[in-house]
């Protein structure tokens, strides 16, 4: 699971060696970068998001056990640190429509699957931030709704309503880029 230069990594971070957390932050901050901006679409606040998620890494090394690897433990943390930006800042509630779900067309799946992965992601980051939160926790990281709603204070519904208008958004996107 972890290699010996791995786990050599993770024990000088713990003793703070600068020069190992520096080779810690260029390994990781890429790709905690594209989660943060998957979760808020501004370059500017998922800079300081991966900033806020590698203080608690670096805060919390000394509690992770080697149980897992390394990169989903740090991808935990990031995602954890982007909804706890987004629900410190009321960003959630101010976007999440919790009415009725409005009746839309029936999704077809295989729109979604036939996109190049920078054409999924440039459209994901179009999505209106509930949207794109609910779509990220359900569709990337596999929460399940009920999960969703008790992380987010949604109901339910509204994690599942959300899901679905992301969906048809992200089929209209498509549509109109073809």
């Amino acid at each position: 699971m972890h290699t010996k230069d791995e786990l050599k990594l993770i024990e000088a971070c713990k003793h703070n060696d600068r020069t190992a957390q520096k080779v810690l932050y260029n390994r990781f901050a890429p790709y905690m970068m594209a989660t943060a901006l998957r979760y808020t679409g501004d370059n500017d606040t998922a800079e300081d998001i991966v900033q806020e998620a590698f203080i608690k890494i670096f805060g919390s090394l000394h509690q992770y056990a080697a149980q897992g690897t390394l990169a989903g433990w740090v991808h935990r943390i990031t995602v954890n640190v982007a909804l706890e930006y987004l629900r410190s800042n009321n960003i959630l509630m101010n976007s999440i429509d919790t009415e009725e779900v409005m009746q839309l067309p029936a999704l077809d799946d295989s729109v979604i699957e036939k996109m190049s992965a920078d054409e999924l992601l440039a459209v994901i980051a179009s999505l209106p931030v509930g949207f794109r939160t609910v779509f990220n926790m359900y569709a990337v990281e596999g929460y399940s709704h009920k999960e969703i709603s008790q992380i987010l204070g949604i109901q339910e519904s509204t994690s599942r309503s959300q899901y679905l208008r992301a969906k048809a958004y992200i089929q209209r996107k498509l549509e109109e880029l073809k």
